[in-house]
């Protein structure tokens, strides 16, 4: 409903608050890029974001004139934008703004480097470059919207270098859905000359659209009965929702100026239950302050009930504890392996229990080759600089027996 605009503030307000409820239930494989479309949401519901290219703007009679909107809200988006890429840059350490070796670590993880990506690993020199590049881009890009001589010009650049950024990122890093949201959110700031041009090109796919969103609506307007309301809002109500927005851009600022390492003034802890209730809570120390150098891959070392022993997480292949070609392969997707991401850190232990019955109740359910017993075992492997050798270490994390059921 809210793609299509129809009753966009209502759908708006219902996907945020499902969401809120989706992502306090499943925190342990939650990413930054749910985090954004968490705020986006939340934003998005004081911004009328139906006014134009809705069904709302097609079955409604006012016609909504203005080109460009400034109000409290879409100052709060905008300033989301800028914590991302400003604030990431600002919790970053030597690695990032001195040494210049950030890159180095990142596509030296096995758990998030592609294959494809370790054609620049062994390039030392490109590889600093890259981090200077990846560095002032997210210090410096969000700058672009605030210049106020050929403004659209400057913020359409911006939008462009904030595509092309997580477009790269998608292809060399397993970083889930993070790149799309990022581009989508930054579609949201787009100049009105960028809009004026796209509806020249699109004239004559307005009909056909129009009379798609009309079908859609009137086969809303069939299952949900609408009643517009009879009386307008006063404008007391008007300031009060203005002076709540106030408070919540300030509150959200206040977050993330709180979160940096330099900042002695923290945000007051009785403030905090606020933004954890609103789930208006975040940090954007996207490999910050460095990069994490503990790696290494998984391996679920099956028994079976004749004793042999197999690889459940490769298909029951016979164990080998070398590196897999592609230990991004190894993971059915980026909330799996955010899962295991977390399960290695020792205050998450109680994570690798359930793992382990999961693996082995599923196995036990789709083969005819039963295993009695399933060990985690992960290959961990500290990533040095200057690419030093590192000898992998056998570490069983957890191991789980008998019926799981």
């Amino acid at each position: 409903m809210v793609f299509i605009g129809y009753r966009t503030k209502l759908f708006t307000f219902l996907s945020w608050f499902m969401l809120l409820s989706l992502h306090n239930r499943n925190g342990l494989i939650l990413q930054g890029g749910d985090d954004l479309l968490r705020m986006v949401l939340f934003w998005g519901i004081f911004i009328p974001w139906g006014a134009r290219y809705s069904c709302d703007a097609i079955l409604s009679e006012k016609i909504y004139a203005n080109k460009t909107i400034c109000t409290v809200a879409t100052i709060a988006y905008l300033l989301q934008i800028c914590y991302i890429y400003t604030g990431s840059a600002l919790l970053k350490g030597p690695e990032w703004n001195r040494d210049y070796t950030a890159m180095y670590y990142v596509y030296g993880l096995d758990q998030v480097a592609y294959s494809f990506t370790k054609l620049f690993f062994y390039y030392p020199a490109l590889l600093n470059k890259l981090t200077a590049i990846a560095y002032y881009f997210e210090l410096l890009v969000p700058f672009l919207f605030f210049i106020p001589l050929k403004h659209q010009a400057f913020r359409l650049i911006g939008v462009l270098l904030i595509i092309l950024f997580h477009t790269l990122n998608s292809m060399t890093l397993f970083i889930g859905l993070f790149p799309l949201i990022g581009i989508a959110t930054s579609l949201g700031i787009l100049p009105s000359l960028m809009m004026d041009w796209l509806e020249k090109r699109t004239e004559k796919l307005k009909e056909s659209v129009r009379e798609s969103f009309m079908a859609i609506s009137f086969f809303c307007q069939s299952l949900l009965r609408w009643k517009d309301p009879v009386y307008e809002y006063s404008q007391w109500r008007e300031n009060i929702k203005t002076a709540i927005l106030i408070f919540l851009v300030v509150f959200v600022f206040d977050w993330n100026f709180s979160n940096l390492s330099f900042i002695n003034s923290k945000l007051s802890d009785s403030f905090r239950p606020v933004g954890y209730a609103l789930r208006l809570d975040q940090n954007w120390g996207m490999f910050a302050p460095g990069v994490f150098k503990d790696d290494g891959w998984y391996i679920l070392e099956g028994v079976t009930e004749k004793n042999k022993e197999i690889n459940v997480f490769q298909e029951g292949k016979e164990i080998d504890y070398k590196k897999p070609g592609s230990v991004t392969s190894l993971f059915k997707n980026d909330r799996w392996r955010k899962y295991t991401e977390n399960m290695i850190l020792k205050y998450n232990s109680f994570m690798r229990g359930y793992f382990c019955n999961y693996y082995k109740r599923i196995w036990n359910d789709n083969s005819s080759e039963k295993i009695k017993a399933l060990r985690i075992v992960y290959m961990s492997e500290f990533t040095l600089p200057d690419y030093q050798y590192s000898r992998p270490s056998r570490e069983v994390l957890w191991e789980c027996e008998g019926s799981c059921r």
